[in-house]
């Protein structure tokens, strides 16, 4: 097979259609540099701001952990006084309890206790009361008592 040679008229349609095809490789060359600056730009914005966030969120981790640590040292101190406040609240409680067995015990309608309601007082109840009769005290002529 022979090679054709073109022709001049072809040759100038070749020119013009290979100097397009530059034109158009050179405006998506230069859009595609444009697009990857746009993306390095846009990666570099965002990467600024992960890095801005975590700024933040160290701080804010910071911040946070020094108050739990204030709000351990008030709460440890209360925690002590409750243990002892229970614990005091328990044997209150108890304590209690033992008494109010004692009084309904000692309030317990029994034979004893109303034998001794009719017959008995505690002289610190009344002491200004005498607690037993008062018996005359008879005088003979002789001068000896007798009582």
């Amino acid at each position: 097979m022979s090679q054709m040679k073109p022709t001049s008229s072809c040759s100038s349609q070749d020119d013009h259609r290979y100097a397009m095809m530059d034109e158009k490789k050179r405006k998506r060359m230069i859009s595609n540099r444009e697009s990857a600056r746009r993306s390095r730009m846009k990666r570099e914005q965002h990467i600024k701001g992960l890095n801005d966030q975590i700024f933040y969120y160290t701080n804010k981790n910071r911040e946070m952990a020094s108050k739990i640590n204030d709000v351990m040292q008030r709460f440890t101190p209360l925690e002590n006084e409750n243990k002892i406040m229970t614990a005091q609240k328990e044997e209150l409680s108890k304590r209690l309890e033992s008494l109010e067995m004692m009084t309904s015990y000692y309030n317990e309608p029994n034979e004893f206790s109303s034998f001794m309601d009719a017959t008995y007082q505690e002289p610190w109840i009344n002491p200004w009361e005498p607690q037993t009769q008062y018996q005359p005290i008879m005088t003979s002529a002789s001068g000896d008592f007798h009582f």
